[in-house]
């Protein structure tokens, strides 16, 4: 595991000062992608478009169809309830009318949003879902969790949770106590998990979170984990007040 890469840690905070410089303590899409990259965290490959159809479509045709099209703006927050999010675009026509919709919706969630533009992302359709995350809590203080995502996480409530900083054997745990930790291994033909890889991003969110002290959430959700890649396909950061 390549852990002692060096961080640009003040380029970093730079990077979140700007944020609250301009009254916003979420992170736009690429500068979350920005803190993920300094410390090794790979993502799925993603274009910020503006706002501009054109640009768009170039953008999905320079990643390859199919693709998902999400908005960014500051004023709408949980842009897959807003209708703000669509996926598995598969050509030109699909994407001009998913980029018509989005506007639309987003008119209907919030009348007055910002629309800095969109993120044009490719379409991640392998490997088993799951979440990382970090939060602050009031008596622990910064905590990571993982589990595996969809129904597990919401439903189930099926995570694990440790205060950072952890070491590999903690994140060797923590695979491990999940109830769909089987899952994980592959069952019923389904590919298994690249455990190496999992672990290397839990300790590498482990260190951006004790080193990177702006920082109260982030979630990475969903990561796509296969038996060769581990990619995040969403990613929330969220700066301490």
């Amino acid at each position: 595991m390549r852990m002692y890469m060096m961080i640009n840690i003040k380029g970093i905070r730079e990077l979140l000062a700007g944020v609250k410089g301009k009254k916003r303590d979420v992170l736009y899409p690429m500068e979350a992608e920005s803190v993920l990259r300094a410390y090794g965290i790979d993502l799925a490959k993603s274009i910020f478009a503006g706002n501009n159809l054109k640009e768009v479509i170039r953008s999905a045709e320079e990643i390859g169809f199919p693709v998902a099209l999400k908005l960014i703006s500051p004023d709408i927050l949980h842009k897959s309830d807003a209708g703000c999010v669509y996926l598995n675009l598969k050509n030109r026509q699909e994407i001009t009318k998913a980029y018509n919709d989005v506007l639309r919706n987003a008119g209907m969630s919030n009348p007055h949003a910002y629309i800095e533009g969109f993120l044009v992302q490719e379409m991640i359709q392998y490997g088993h879902e799951v979440i990382v995350g970090l939060a602050t809590d009031p008596t622990f203080g910064k905590i990571i969790m993982f589990g595996l995502g969809g129904i597990f996480v919401e439903i189930l409530n099926d995570v694990a949770i440790r205060k950072i900083p952890i070491t590999a054997l903690d994140a060797q745990d923590m695979i491990e106590e999940i109830k769909g930790y089987k899952i994980l291994q592959g069952v019923r033909g389904k590919e298994p998990a690249n455990l190496e890889l999992l672990k290397e991003i839990l300790l590498k969110t482990s260190r951006l979170g004790l080193e990177i002290e702006e920082i109260g959430e982030m979630d990475l959700n969903p990561v796509f984990v296969n038996a060769h890649h581990a990619l995040v396909a969403d990613a929330r950061i969220i700066i301490h007040n």
